[in-house]
C-alpha cells in the first residue's frame, strides 16, 4: 500500500509523479495542429494545489516553462488554486509562484478562495473570449426519414401479394 504524502506518491520512481509542469505541458501538447492553426481559441482551466515540496523524480519540464509555452501557442490558461487555509498542503510562497507564473509567464487569470465563486468566474471570462465572439457558427443537422424505407417496404409487401395471388390462379 502506499500513502499520498504533499500529493504525490512516496516511492514512485518507477511510475513517475505528479509533477505539474509536466502535467500542463501535456495538456498543451494535446492539442491538436498546435503550431499550424494559430487562429483557433484554445483554453485551459488549471487546477492543483502546488505542492512542490516532497516531488519524487524528476521533472521533464518546469511548471513555469511550461506556463511560458501557453503564451508562445496563444493558449488561455484559467488557474485554481485553494488558499492557505483551505489546504494543508498550500503555502504563501508557493501559492505566489504559481500565480506569478499564470499571470506573468502564461498570460492568463488566475482564481483562488471560494471554489464555487471561482467557477463562475471562470465561465463568465471563458464566455467573453474569442469562441464566444465566432460570427459564423458551422452547425451540421443530421435528419432521419424514417417515411421512405417505410414507403418501400409497404410497396414491396403490395407487389409481393398481388404476385402471390397471381401465381396461384
Amino acid at each position: 500500500m502506499k500513502y499520498l504524502i504533499h500529493g504525490v506518491i512516496v516511492n514512485n520512481e518507477t511510475r513517475g509523479s505528479s509533477i505539474i509542469g509536466d502535467g500542463l505541458a501535456g495538456t498543451i501538447f494535446s492539442f491538436p495542429d498546435l503550431e499550424d492553426d494559430t487562429e483557433r481559441t484554445r483554453i485551459i482551466v488549471f487546477a492543483t494545489d502546488y505542492s512542490d515540496a516532497g516531488l519524487e523524480g524528476a521533472e521533464t519540464i518546469s511548471f513555469e516553462d511550461a506556463c511560458s509555452l501557453c503564451k508562445k501557442y496563444n493558449i488561455n490558461i484559467f488557474a485554481y488554486c485553494p488558499t492557505t487555509t483551505m489546504n494543508f498542503y498550500v503555502t504563501k510562497e508557493g501559492l505566489e509562484n504559481y500565480k506569478n507564473a499564470i499571470e506573468t509567464r502564461a498570460g492568463g487569470k488566475f482564481y483562488t478562495g471560494n471554489l464555487k465563486e471561482s467557477v463562475s468566474s471562470i465561465v463568465d471570462e471563458i464566455k467573453t473570449t474569442k469562441t464566444s465572439l465566432l460570427e459564423n457558427v458551422k452547425k451540421t443537422y443530421v435528419v432521419d426519414y424514417p417515411q421512405i424505407p417505410l414507403i418501400i417496404a409497404i410497396i414491396t409487401i403490395i407487389i409481393l401479394n398481388i404476385l402471390e395471388k397471381r401465381i396461384r390462379l
